[in-house]
């Protein structure tokens, strides 16, 4: 969002992700120090897409306190290396059977990362796919979501790709056995590229 001082005419840039959703800051002018009001834009409304059959949805086991909670979808007979991963670094994993199954854990739980298999439930049409339901989350609650893409086309840590698919790291199959590492790392640069729009909003609340 482009900033325009009314006191001296000063023009800057600020993130979006900075300014609460709904919500009016207020910030010194880096030029000539005054106060300038910025009105966060409208909250996003999510509109889910029709499912059948969206009966509650319990995880299979009790998450309690901070606890890190890990969704994960891959192939059936692919994939215990990435869960023994996730589970060495803190996760508790759920494992979804298609991307209906993955959307109802979603709406029912807030995971904290997600990892998804290019190859992962091929036979949904596009639009019913977990990748586009993540793409229809507001970003107030696609912020909170890390997701992982494993795939074959893709480098691992290709930042165009991943800005491609809507995701935040892509691992590439080939370095799986590194998968431990790589996410780590993704996920401590996500928390801290996103610190100071979290202790905004806190402010706030």
């Amino acid at each position: 969002m482009q900033i325009i001082c009314q006191e001296c005419k000063g023009k800057f840039r600020i993130a979006d992700e900075k300014i609460p959703e709904n919500k009016a800051i207020h910030i010194a002018c880096p030029k000539c120090k005054k106060k300038i009001h910025i009105q966060g834009k409208p909250k996003e409304i999510l509109i889910d897409p029709p499912m059948n059959d969206m009966e509650a949805f319990e995880l299979p086991f009790e998450v309690l306190g901070d606890e890190q909670t890990a969704l994960v979808c891959l192939p059936s007979n692919d994939g215990q290396s990435i869960i023994q991963d996730l589970t060495k670094i803190g996760y508790k994993t759920v494992q979804a059977k298609n991307s209906k199954d993955a959307m109802k854990m979603i709406r029912f739980h807030p995971f904290n990362i997600a990892v998804i298999d290019e190859t992962f439930d091929l036979q949904a049409n596009e639009n019913d796919h977990i990748l586009s339901y993540l793409k229809l989350l507001p970003m107030s609650s696609r912020r909170n979501l890390f997701v992982a893409w494993v795939s074959d086309t893709y480098r691992t840590n290709d930042h165009m790709g991943a800005y491609c698919q809507s995701v935040n790291l892509i691992v590439n199959r080939n370095q799986t056995p590194e998968f431990k590492t790589v996410v780590q790392q993704a996920v401590k640069e996500n928390e801290s590229f996103y610190s100071v729009y979290k202790e905004s909003i806190s402010k706030f609340q």
